[in-house]
């Protein structure tokens, strides 16, 4: 008998199965890694845009908020985003109207405090509901749960000078409301 070198059948059956059972341990974890990835980055983005409308609230961009009746919401459409920002993290479309900050003051008329709320949501309905943006953690986002998205529901439009609005309720915003409605001033690019 001649000495032939190769793999048997069942080396090579063996060999498959180790491959198709490493497989299938590998994917779901780096699936979940990079899904993870994203909710972090979705999580940066909401609280650089709060960042964002502070600063340019401060500066006298945007009407601050007098009483603690008085909001003020500034959508994501007139933010100067970043060549590709108009995509999220799950390479989907913003969606504008949903997507605000919203500045409150939780203090009085004469010592203001202010707060900034975000919600933000793309067109593969990720979102994170209306949360103060200090709380903002990845796992407030969700996908397809309406009753945690609650905030986007009702997007609130303005135009670029700030439309004046009164609403009964602001999703997000229950607990610290202190009249019967909200005073909005809203401020919102052409997308909205």
């Amino acid at each position: 008998m001649k000495n032939k070198k190769g793999f048997t059948l069942i080396e090579l059956l063996a060999v498959i199965v180790i491959l198709a059972i490493l497989l299938a341990v590998a994917i779901p974890m780096v699936t979940k890694y990079i899904s993870n990835s994203r909710k972090d980055s979705l999580v940066t983005t909401a609280k650089e845009f709060a960042d964002t409308v502070e600063k340019d609230a401060t500066s006298g961009k945007y009407e601050l908020p007098i009483s603690n009746s008085d909001v003020t919401i500034v959508s994501l459409g007139l933010m100067q985003l970043q060549k590709g920002g108009n995509k999220s993290p799950f390479n989907a479309k913003w969606t504008m109207d949903s997507s605000y900050v919203a500045i409150v003051n939780v203090g009085t008329d004469i010592d203001p405090i202010y707060k900034y709320y975000v919600t933000i949501a793309d067109s593969k309905r990720y979102t994170i509901a209306l949360t103060e943006s200090e709380k903002v953690k990845s796992n407030m986002v969700v996908r397809n749960d309406v009753a945690k998205t609650k905030a986007v529901v009702s997007p609130i439009c303005g135009d670029k000078e700030g439309k004046y609005m009164v609403l009964p309720n602001i999703s997000g915003l229950e607990e610290i409301k202190v009249g019967n409605s909200w005073n909005v001033t809203a401020y919102s690019g052409d997308d909205c």
